[in-house]
């Protein structure tokens, strides 16, 4: 009894099995040959890294964004009167003006108004790096007398965040330190005189020097 129903149970088995065993007629077969290669073309997989190094390359981005011209300080001259533009800056120390957007008392609007009384054509208009369209843009250890730093953030150049600041230089010091005039750094817009102001960018800032 047990060998007949053994037999019974591999009967159905292959019954059920011979369907899948079989190939159809009208079945096709296709084969892959992977022998040759030239039919296509590899390519490799696009690697992304994040950069952690210097600003080199935000700085880069900036000087990209700048309109004004890039050159060497030892051919930039001034084209104004430096000791007149210095002369009006000194005559404010000590007082004040309205501030806000486009306001006498603001640091980049007392800036210009101190170098065109020097005779600058500087027309100060839109961002902290276009308002400088008709400067040289020159690293913070080319700057002069007369000429104007600028607090630049780096991620945004173009743009008047918290942290932008301009100021006039009037005199370089041996210890590194600058003899600038500057409005509206404490508030109020306050026109004030440094001897020995250190220059230090807030994080996510640098100082570059513009020549007119």
């Amino acid at each position: 009894m047990l060998g007949k129903t053994k037999a019974l149970i591999i009967g159905a088995v292959a019954a059920l099995l011979t369907p899948f065993a079989a190939t159809p007629v009208h079945a096709q077969t296709f084969t892959l040959d992977f022998s040759d290669r030239s039919s296509y073309t590899a390519f490799a997989a696009n690697a992304q890294a994040l950069n952690l190094g210097n600003s080199d390359l935000a700085t880069e981005s900036l000087d990209a964004l700048s309109l004004a011209t890039t050159a060497d300080a030892v051919a930039a001259t001034h084209t104004f009167d430096v000791a007149a533009a210095i002369a009006a800056a000194k005559s404010e120390v000590g007082t004040s003006r309205p501030t806000g957007w486009s306001q006498p008392g603001e640091c980049v609007i007392s800036a210009n108004r101190w170098l065109r009384a020097g005779g600058s054509n500087w027309v100060s208009s839109g961002s902290p790096v276009t308002t400088y369209s008709q400067a040289k843009r020159l690293p913070l250890s080319a700057a002069l007398p007369g000429d104007v730093i600028q607090f630049e953030n780096l991620a945004y150049p173009d743009s008047w965040a918290t942290g932008v600041h301009t100021m006039l230089v009037v005199g370089v010091n041996d210890d590194g330190t600058y003899h600038i005039i500057h409005s509206n750094f404490s508030g109020a817009g306050l026109v004030t005189e440094e001897l020995n102001f250190k220059i230090t960018p807030p994080a996510g800032f640098q100082a570059v020097a513009w020549r007119f």
